[in-house]
């Protein structure tokens, strides 16, 4: 059903191209100017980590303009202290799995509002690809994946696989824009560095941070992402053997998850699931060790805040959606099957999560060994291990 629907989809967006011009744009017409600018993205939490290096090149290119974001609640805490955005629009529950008619038509007013004269459109959907043109931003440029941009005066191809932070800055280079020192950012507030300290001075050196979660955003679950919790509790009191402390992470939803973990162990790890918000989470981990995780928000939001990571992959693609940038060691076996989270979906047909369960606890072990022997170096910005 669902392969019948994209390309029906994919065939309507197709036919109305024709209908929408298209322009070629110089960011040099407009780089000494004074106007409002925005950034659409809604969802979700790595995503829009994974633009912030967009943002950070955009603020470069406009130095006059007003940089503005729209984002869902859910994400919104990823921005909220960025000093290199002016206001964060509130999407309301657009772009948070359904959405009404009355919340899309409450976004397009909102935009219209702020007479905005250029728009990045970082999504694949084109539903939200629409919100400038409905709300008549004169300038929009965004992703055309299989012609879901037909709204868009510049279209931006998406071919191939591509790493989606590489894909969000290829809207700055479509414009003529260069693209230099792209990383990820995020920015904890002063009270959430100060909460954090306090976990952090009862351990007697940095600790490693687990996130053995996640997984989840508005309107969907890949518990599929998840290593076995047994092997996370191996791996944790391994770890506290070697004189590593280990704090273990996660939302209120990871709670019992982390409970399950910390009953297998013969350690006992600092339990912090559920106790911190996202500012205090980016907090902790800027002061951390390293960071091990899977393909999650928290993943990616220890690569922002400059921690090295350890990344489990199983279903999802690390050539798209791994850590981008800094001391990154990716663990992922290819098994025939996978990657097959694919365009947000993936293969429900599969029982066993074979993939993810191929990663070993030695092998994670080794990876913590060449990132505490800073032996990866600084040949490469990404770097990773695929097995």
């Amino acid at each position: 059903m669902g392969n019948f629907k994209d390309k029906l989809v994919e065939f309507l967006c197709k036919g109305l191209k024709p209908f929408f011009r298209q322009e070629s744009l110089d960011y040099r017409e407009l780089s000494s100017s004074s106007f409002r600018l925005l950034v659409l993205l809604p969802c979700c939490i790595g995503d829009v980590l994974m633009a912030t290096p967009l943002v950070r090149v955009l603020r470069e290119a406009f130095p006059r303009a007003a940089i503005d974001f729209a984002v869902s609640s859910w994400a919104r805490p990823m921005l909220e202290n960025n000093p290199r955005i002016n206001e964060l629009v509130d999407c309301g529950s657009v772009g948070s799995g359904h959405f009404s008619l009355r919340g899309y038509i409450s976004l397009i007013r909102a935009v219209r509002l702020r007479g905005y004269k250029l728009a990045f459109v970082p999504v694949r959907s084109p539903v939200l690809s629409a919100v400038p043109f409905l709300a008549g931003v004169p300038h929009r440029i965004g992703l055309d994946s299989a012609g879901r941009g037909f709204s868009l005066t510049v279209r931006v191809p998406v071919k191939g696989v591509r790493h989606e932070v590489e894909l969000y800055l290829d809207l700055a280079r479509a414009i003529g824009i260069a693209v230099k020192d792209a990383k990820m950012e995020f920015f904890p507030p002063p009270e959430a560095q100060v909460k954090a300290s306090t976990y952090l001075d009862g351990l007697a050196s940095p600790p490693v941070v687990i996130h053995p979660g996640g997984g989840v955003n508005p309107g969907m679950k890949l518990s599929a992402k998840r290593w076995p919790p047994e092997r996370f509790a191996a791996l944790a009191d391994a770890l506290i053997s070697d004189g590593m402390p280990v704090v273990l992470v996660g939302g209120r939803s990871d709670e019992a998850l982390a409970a399950e973990i910390k009953a297998s162990m013969q350690r006992s790890p600092l339990d912090l699931t559920g106790k911190l918000n996202w500012g205090e989470l980016g907090a902790l981990l800027k002061e951390a060790r390293l960071y091990i995780g899977h393909d999650t928000g928290a993943t990616h939001l220890a690569v922002a805040v400059g921690t090295p990571v350890i990344a489990l992959f199983g279903p999802s693609d690390p050539r798209m959606y791994g850590p981008y940038g800094g001391k990154s060691i990716i663990l992922w076996h290819n098994v025939g099957c996978n990657p097959c989270f694919v365009k947000g979906r993936w293969n429900e047909k599969c029982r066993d999560f074979r993939c993810i369960k191929a990663i070993t606890v030695d092998e994670v072990l080794e990876s913590v060994r060449l990132i505490t022997a800073n032996r990866l170096g600084n040949a490469h910005s990404y770097s990773a291990i695929s097995l």
